[in-house]
């Protein structure tokens, strides 16, 4: 057996601005790290996982429901033969503070037994990595990430936050640890122009595919970003980024691209229900001309395709100017959960 054995798994797609960063950090705590890669996107990471000898790369080239691949990963990580495995679910946007190479928590992760479940907090960095947002439950859920000491048995449930996310939280742990000097750091909104092309997207398949919410609600779920009453930022301590930067890691840069595959299924999802059925949602401010343009210009659309626009409405103008002047206004908001009885997300 090989004794103790750190196993990063992750799920990834169209990850390449962040892939060197995720797998840098990760390369530096873990023994192996487990990467599904969803090769359905438009950029390809091969050779970025290459440069990292660690890396346990498996491709896939049809989307696959989430909880199957995370299933995958997990199973995969047990493949692996030794004396104790500790699993580290972390999603490919994401990276360990730099005190994970100093802080004696570490320790106490590699010391824990079989069956042990470690709770560490998930931060939410904000457009840079100066500041952050603090996370809020009703909106990400549970604000952790874990790691699963490994005891070979527990199953990984299909229910509760852990549905987009690499989160693993077994019913049975026989211990609960919760690290507060280690954090996760998320990366998303450090990435403004795909996190946009993303909700976009989401407000989308909120309506068309899960249907669970009104118009109003699916505006309130992603409206978030904008309010700066429900999330205050603060400052990011030095310590979750210096270790990282003396070891050379670049901790802060963003790649740009002209187009994201976000874009591409939302076009496909107003091509089948009609830009009418989303008028109501805050997807038509994107540059659609510059989108649509930067798709043709690789093959993913074709060259006579023009942009569905929904219809003007005065009902929509309204909605729209409803929504936008009163996101931090708690009165409207809860009279809001009261009378249309929408999710609640603040």
């Amino acid at each position: 057996m090989n004794g103790t054995q750190v196993i990063v798994v992750t799920c990834a797609k169209d990850e390449t601005w962040m892939m060197d960063r995720f797998l840098a950090t990760s390369s530096r705590f873990a023994d192996h790290i487990i990467v599904m890669d969803e090769m359905t996107g438009l950029t390809d990471a091969t050779a970025i996982y290459k440069k990292y000898p660690k890396v346990i790369l498996h491709k896939i080239d049809k989307p696959m429901r989430y909880d199957f691949k995370r299933r995958f990963v997990f199973a995969e990580a047990r493949k692996i033969q030794c004396d104790k495995r500790i699993i580290v679910a972390l999603d490919a946007d994401e990276i360990l503070s730099a005190n994970v190479l100093k802080s004696r928590e570490w320790q106490t992760v590699l010391d824990a037994e079989p069956g042990t479940l470690i709770n560490f907090q998930w931060v939410t960095l904000w457009k840079d990595v100066h500041q952050y947002r603090v996370t809020d439950p009703k909106v990400f859920g549970p604000p952790y990430r874990s790691i699963w000491v490994d005891d070979g048995v527990s199953e990984i449930p299909e229910v509760g936050e852990q549905g987009f996310h690499m989160a693993y939280t077994p019913l049975d742990a026989k211990k609960k640890i919760y690290l507060n000097e280690i954090v996760c750091l998320h990366y998303q909104f450090c990435h403004w122009e795909r996190t946009e092309s993303k909700h976009r997207l989401y407000r989308a398949k909120e309506k068309a595919v899960i249907k669970k919410l009104s118009d109003i609600g699916i505006y309130r779920m992603y409206g978030y970003m904008n309010s700066m009453t429900f999330n205050p930022t603060k400052p990011c301590p030095e310590h979750w980024f210096k270790g990282w930067e003396e070891l050379g890691i670049d901790i802060s840069s963003v790649i740009e691209e002209n187009l994201y595959y976000f874009d591409l299924e939302l076009l496909q999802l107003i091509d089948q229900h009609g830009a009418d059925f989303f008028s109501r949602q805050d997807i038509w401010s994107a540059d659609w001309k510059k989108i649509i343009a930067a798709a043709k210009a690789i093959g993913k659309l074709n060259p006579d395709y023009q942009m569905k626009y929904p219809k003007p409405s005065l009902a929509n103008k309204l909605f729209h100017k409803y929504v936008q002047s009163t996101i931090d206004s708690k009165p409207f908001l809860y009279l809001e959960k009261k009378l249309l009885k929408y999710g609640w997300y603040y």
